[in-house]
């Protein structure tokens, strides 16, 4: 995940204790433009703002089942154009919907670039609503996870909490539904 190299007092957060772990949004005032995951907490105390809260509200509808699509304003920090693309066309899985690396490649536009869409998702900055979790292996494998925790993407913990994420999406469905090849919702967006 990105660093931002200012001192965090310049900036606006908020903490939420989950099932799992500890989630802090942060926010430049006008949008959010980091999530951050752990599973111990912060020293820092909350320094909220209108964006952080709104996104606490949010993070918790979702943890309840009943919010499916996040509505903030995101300007995740540190992004090139051709990054902030990988993310915008990674917005637009629906919630419960599994597509693979490569799938996310091609609707990006970049069909032989699995590996690429791969890092736009170790890379994401704002976990969750940028929903990484949903891309999966093309052998139905859950791939690699590095949100919640500083522990290796293919550690055992982090890809539990990527299928505790898609589980806790299934139960708010009646289950994971695999992208169909034909469909439509998933576009790759104008540059």
């Amino acid at each position: 995940m990105q660093k931002i190299n200012e001192p965090l007092i310049k900036f606006y957060m908020s903490t939420l204790k989950t099932n799992f772990g500890w989630i802090r949004p942060i926010s430049d005032g006008a949008s959010l433009i980091r999530l951050d995951w752990n599973q111990t907490g912060w020293d820092e105390p909350d320094h909220p703002d209108s964006v952080s809260r709104e996104t606490i509200f949010q993070l918790q509808a979702y943890f309840n089942n009943k919010l499916c699509k996040f509505t903030l304003p995101l300007a995740p920090a540190g992004k090139t154009d051709a990054s902030q693309h990988w993310l915008n066309v990674m917005a637009k899985i629906p919630y419960a919907t599994l597509i693979t690396y490569a799938e996310f490649a091609r609707i990006a536009g970049k069909p032989n670039a699995a590996r690429t869409a791969g890092t736009a998702c170790a890379t994401n900055p704002i976990p969750i609503i940028y929903p990484c979790h949903r891309i999966i292996r093309t052998d139905g494998g859950l791939g690699n996870y590095g949100s919640g925790s500083n522990l290796p993407p293919t550690h055992s913990t982090n890809l539990a909490r990527k299928a505790g994420l898609l589980h806790l999406e299934s139960k708010g469905t009646t289950r994971l539904r695999r992208r169909q090849p034909d469909a439509t919702y998933l576009t790759a967006p104008s540059k």
